[in-house]
């Protein structure tokens, strides 16, 4: 990443924040001086001349607020580079049949939020892509999990289509099989949605896939929970099923080896409380619309820290973003780029319960619980 420099105090960043050149330090300022709503006054009336705008808060403040205003005004595109990447394939269409969170009242889909979707007058190329690729891989996990299903669980095949079937509770033995999907589905939902995927190797398919999977099911699951079970510790472990306080005896039980599972629940369980309600909150503050959880999904697939990847990342991070500055000022909303930053949020968030839930599995697997790797 090329350094720049703090756009309020000028010291020198490698990340955004709040989705502008910003520090942490003034992010954070900023923040809680909005949430505080107290009135600053420049004692000095030459902060900013004298460049001590960071010893001065009415100045950092304003100078912060300034920033904000012309971000909302301003935002540079980049036609020629988005166009290259976001114009759908030839022959490619970007239909789709929205498997994303439909309006049915049964417990497999949770409310829509399609109220919230791109105008039809605002061209989202990216977007549409990325919808695209969503339904295809949702359909394929699915499928694929109600087939699984036992006998007596058993779900008829237009249930697929109509989302008539309960979810589930999850167990040690079928998390791997449905990760083992989710994996096969991001190959698919991958090549749609990005085009310069197809360029790559296919080793280098599988090390951006593996490395991803774990943010993305905990992204989608999340999202997902969130609007289904706002208020208990139920989280999704697949597409289809499930995993709580109260059934995480049943997870623990399909263990392969014989291990002391009252130690493995005393370890894990209060991860599964804890963790649970604290995203749920968080997301259910922020409230992500359906366009906006699809942009979360792409940023956390070009999540990557591998050299060889970082390049074809940051573009595609890059077209992403150009989108969504365009769309939200082209929807006329104002202060955007605070909103962008509350998404970036929900990225931090959700990639320290991704760390959090692969040291779990790192736990089951010490407690000779985990026999064959989850990705």
């Amino acid at each position: 990443k090329e350094p720049r420099n703090c756009l309020i105090c000028n010291v020198s960043i490698t990340v955004m924040n709040l989705g502008i050149d910003a520090c942490r330090a003034c992010a954070v300022f900023y923040r809680r001086a909005r949430q505080s709503k107290r009135k600053f006054m420049c004692k000095l009336s030459s902060c900013i001349r004298d460049g001590r705008v960071s010893d001065c808060r009415s100045c950092r403040y304003y100078r912060m607020k300034a920033v904000f205003e012309q971000a909302n005004k301003e935002i540079k595109i980049t036609p020629q580079g988005v166009k290259r990447r976001t114009e759908p394939e030839h022959g490619q269409s970007v239909e789709s049949s929205s498997f994303l969170p439909s309006t049915a009242t049964d417990a497999s889909s949770c409310p829509s939020t399609s109220n919230d979707a791109s105008p039809p007058n605002i061209m989202t190329p990216v977007l549409d892509r990325l919808r695209h690729g969503y339904d295809v891989m949702t359909r394929i996990r699915k499928t694929a999990e109600l087939m699984l299903r036992p006998d007596h669980l058993g779900t008829h095949p237009s249930s697929i289509d109509t989302n008539e079937y309960p979810n589930i509770a999850s167990t040690h033995g079928m998390k791997i099989r449905t990760r083992k999907i989710l994996l096969s589905s991001l190959f698919d939902f991958a090549s749609i949605a990005f085009p310069d995927f197809g360029a790559l190797s296919n080793d280098e398919k599988k090390r951006l896939i593996s490395g991803s999977c774990m943010r993305i099911d905990i992204l989608e699951s999340t999202y997902r929970a969130a609007i289904m079970y706002p208020d208990d510790t139920t989280v999704f472990t697949s597409y289809t099923t499930i995993i709580n306080l109260d059934t995480f005896d049943m997870y623990l039980s399909e263990c392969p080896l014989k291990v002391d599972i009252k130690e493995a629940k005393r370890v894990l369980f209060p991860n599964i409380a804890d963790n649970a309600r604290k995203v749920k909150r968080q997301w259910q503050r922020t409230k992500p619309t359906e366009d906006e959880f699809l942009v979360l999904l792409a940023l956390a697939f070009w999540n990557t820290g591998e050299e060889s990847l970082c390049r074809l990342a940051t573009a595609n991070r890059e077209a992403i973003m150009s989108e969504v500055h365009s769309f939200y000022s082209k929807k006329g909303l104002t202060d955007y780029a605070t909103r962008i930053g509350e998404l970036y949020c929900l990225l931090s968030l959700n990639e320290r319960i991704a760390t959090i839930i692969t040291e779990d599995y790192t736990v089951l697997g010490l407690m000779n619980n985990e026999n064959e790797p989850i990705s």
